[in-house]
């Protein structure tokens, strides 16, 4: 995901909700390509239950974007006098940031379909981010992990008109104005998905016409906006009960872990017909996260190490997302082009293809994503995108 903060201004508490967002990201990917795929494992049981709720990973990754990305809008808007020079800017920042990439491992995934390591096939879509923009992706699916990086830029693209379209519709100070826009964006997808006329019968089902949809799923990146409003104009919230509210933050979690299991263990429609699951397993997690950023963001840290190895997590994090699947599926059509046995040598090759991937993502890091994004100082006013509360900030 694309929420990693520049050095300057780290938190180590975000920094570690990344760390073990991307993890848990890694780990289920890598049960699902070296042991389901090879046939080591199988989809059931606890076991599938155990992965699916690894899906609550990406809701964490999309409040934190969320966070992040409102916390840099509202400063931009607070400083800049015009919608147009702050939305331009913002607009610049994120693409410098996380386009050049992307269409890096967009043409890399092009090719591992070419040769026919990747199923799938691309298609124009990917190059404008709709791929999965309000319908379900294309079986077999091609660089099926690039539905939440999507999402994302779809928000970064909407937020700034949501917040000029309310703006020129009404005379509301710029907290309302906030807070507008960041309910449009929770309650239009919720409203979307509690009209589908039929509720997916499976997970699968869910995944693919609920979860992995732009337009059903923009409100995990609304409650984050909602995170960063609370910090900048409600701080006595922000400040009050940060452990209170962060165990039941957890607790939420727990609540929507709990329900995934009995979903996939009894009965994927057993409340309400089976319009309680995205209530328990897309809103429960978005708001638990929200009740967690209070205290995490005031975090900070233990030993050095610690704290170096979350920075560097989040520097790479992006660039991990990007090239893990890429470098997997390689790994696997490799190792059965030359009829090795993967079965009894699986634990070295998971090992292997973990240290590859930060290997990779750091050369990819330091080697290109950054220096591209550099380009964007050129254009654009640095704009912070941490929490409030720092030198000069009320």
């Amino acid at each position: 995901m694309t929420s990693s903060a520049p050095r300057y201004q780290r938190n180590f508490g975000l920094d570690a909700l990344r760390s073990v967002a991307i993890t848990v990201v890694l780990m289920n990917h890598g049960f699902i390509g070296f042991f389901l795929s090879t046939g080591l494992s199988r989809w059931e049981g606890w076991r599938a239950a155990l992965s699916a709720c690894a899906v609550f990973s990406i809701e964490w990754l999309f409040v934190l974007s969320g966070f992040l990305i409102g916390s840099m809008m509202i400063r931009s808007f607070e400083a800049r006098a015009g919608w147009w020079a702050s939305a331009r800017d913002f607009w610049l920042r994120r693409w410098f940031r996380t386009v050049p990439n992307y269409y890096l491992f967009l043409a890399i995934n092009a090719a591992l379909a070419w040769w026919g390591i990747e199923e799938g096939h691309f298609a124009w879509s990917f190059a404008v981010f709709s791929q999965n923009l309000a319908w379900a992706e294309a079986k077999p699916l091609f660089f099926a992990e690039a539905w939440s990086l999507a999402l994302d830029e779809w928000f970064y693209f909407l937020m700034p008109l949501l917040l000029g379209c309310v703006a020129f519709l009404t005379r509301l100070d710029r907290r309302h104005l906030f807070w507008a826009a960041a309910g449009l964006l929770i309650l239009l997808p919720s409203v979307l998905r509690s009209l589908m006329a039929v509720p997916p019968a499976h997970f699968f089902e869910w995944d693919d016409h609920v979860r992995r949809v732009t337009v059903m799923h923009l409100d995990a990146t609304g409650y984050g906006v909602a995170a960063a409003i609370l910090n900048r104009w409600h701080p006595a919230w922000w400040g009050r009960w940060q452990g209170g509210k962060a165990v039941l933050g957890a607790l939420l979690m727990l609540g929507a872990a709990a329900a995934m299991f009995y979903f996939m263990l009894i009965d994927w429609r057993g409340f309400a017909d089976g319009r309680f699951n995205d209530l328990a397993l897309i809103v429960a997690p978005g708001v638990g996260t929200v009740l967690l950023l209070p205290w995490l963001a005031n975090r900070q840290g233990g030993a050095d190490w610690v704290r170096w190895l979350a920075g560097r997590i989040g520097d790479y994090s992006y660039s991990i997302y990007l090239c893990h699947m890429p470098l997997m599926l390689a790994m696997v059509y490799t190792l059965k082009a030359l009829g090795v046995d993967i079965g009894p040598i699986v634990g070295w090759v998971v090992l292997a293809w973990v240290a590859l991937v930060l290997i990779l993502s750091a050369l990819v890091f330091h080697g290109f994503e950054k220096p591209v994004s550099d380009l964007r100082e050129r254009f654009t006013r640095r704009v912070q995108a941490g929490p409030f509360g720092g030198r000069g900030e009320g």
